[in-house]
């Protein structure tokens, strides 16, 4: 469900996707956000984190953001975990803040919860925790429920009331049609002040050149060289590169528009994040001809190429960088995580894993997920699972017929 509604008749929305968007241009960010738009939604959130990122959220329905509602509610902690039944059902609200920012908000089964929660089991947080109602968490070790290294706490409070039926609308967490935002938030807008600004700010500089052009004298300045490296470096490399679940969502959006190919279909789809050429269909004709399938792929920016075997179509996997991680996990409870969340999906053990590969200061494992016959709406869920993870999408390999994908999908898992 992508909303709660609650008794009044205020709708919270859990938002299809999230991210932190960092663009320099105003241009650029603007046709990220219709970009995604177009697969996530046309109600957006938007939120200036820094001087050149953006927070944003999208569904595809109005109301106000689930998630930092409640942070907002809770005197905005910079890590949080907010868990309270919902009444007459089996489900509860959960939201986890982590560093200021929503890391997962939503409605789940109760005894599901203790899952969504074990990742953080061992990691060096400060949550503030508020619980309402017979949820599957204690402040100390007890049985059958989940409970915190007491070095990861900060508070822990047992509400007296419920929190949900009293939370306040706040506008600044509202969505609304992605073009009133932009257009508030003076984005892909003609910037007069700024043109006015920067025209001022040109003349100054221009006449202080001249002045000290005339009054220049010859100084020399010391050179000093400093050459500081991150050694975490190569791990923020390869986790602010595009998010797994985004990636997914869009070949799943794009096998259905390959669909749309007159007289044509697509066989094969592969993707390779070596060759950094987006991803390659292999289509078959049902009668149609190539002047149909050219014209198909002109409209729709993508590329045509021949091969001995037949026809290959070949398009940007187009999806915007991740933030720069602040946060190392175990990679064996990565691992374990992505398993379960992936064993309410597919069925068997679609999950192979190979040798941990120690790159200094982190490790890394390359897990396969293979998948037979399932639909593109169940493959969309399986990238959907992979959210919030350390994970980087390196190949998928698949077959399509008669509707259904069979294949697989190759990450790279990252990890101490």
């Amino acid at each position: 469900m992508s909303y709660i509604t609650r008794e009044d008749g205020v709708r919270f929305i859990i938002p299809s996707y999230r991210d932190v968007l960092s663009v320099k241009k105003p241009s650029l960010l603007k046709r990220e956000v219709l970009l995604l738009a177009s697969n996530y939604g046309e109600y957006i959130a938007l939120q200036k984190k820094g001087v050149n990122q953006y927070e944003i959220a999208f569904s595809p329905d109005p109301g106000a953001l689930l998630g930092e509602t409640v942070w907002d509610y809770f005197k905005r902690p910079r890590d949080l975990i907010y868990c309270e039944v919902i009444p007459n059902t089996s489900e509860a609200v959960l939201v986890i803040v982590k560093s200021g920012s929503v890391y997962l908000d939503g409605s789940f089964p109760i005894d599901s919860i203790s899952e969504e929660l074990v990742i953080f089991q061992t990691q060096e947080n400060q949550f503030d925790i508020y619980l309402y109602g017979d949820v599957p968490v204690s402040q100390t070790p007890e049985e059958g429920k989940f409970s915190f290294d007491a070095n990861s706490v900060k508070s822990f409070t047992v509400l007296d009331k419920p929190a949900f039926p009293t939370l306040p609308v706040v506008k600044a967490f509202q969505l609304q049609l992605v073009d009133a935002v932009l257009k508030t938030q003076g984005i892909g807008v003609l910037p007069i002040k700024q043109i006015s600004l920067i025209a001022l700010t040109l003349g100054l500089i221009w006449m202080g050149w001249m002045y000290i052009k005339t009054h220049q004298k010859e100084i020399t300045l010391p050179q000093a060289f400093v050459n500081a490296v991150n050694p975490y470096q190569a791990y923020i490399n390869k986790l602010t590169s595009p998010n797994p679940a985004a990636q997914i969502h869009v070949i799943v959006n794009d096998i259905a528009l390959l669909f749309t190919i007159p007289g044509w279909y697509p066989a094969t789809l592969s993707y390779s994040a070596a060759d950094n050429k987006g991803y390659i269909t292999s289509v078959k004709s049902m009668g149609g001809r190539t002047n149909l399938l050219y014209g198909w792929a002109a409209k729709n920016n993508i590329k045509v190429g021949i091969k001995p075997d037949g026809f290959y179509l070949t398009a940007a996997l187009v999806s915007g960088n991740r933030p720069i991680p602040t946060t190392i996990y175990k990679l064996d409870h990565v691992v374990a995580n992505l398993i379960d969340r992936l064993s309410f999906v597919l069925s068997g053990n679609p999950v192979a894993i190979s040798a941990y590969s120690d790159q200094g200061k982190y490790i890394e494992t390359q897990i396969t997920i293979s998948f037979t016959n399932i639909s593109p709406t169940t493959l969309n869920i399986v990238g959907q699972e992979l959210r919030m993870l350390p994970l980087v999408l390196s190949k998928v390999d698949m077959t399509v017929s008669n509707g259904s994908l069979s294949g697989s999908i190759v990450l790279t898992a990252l990890g101490n």
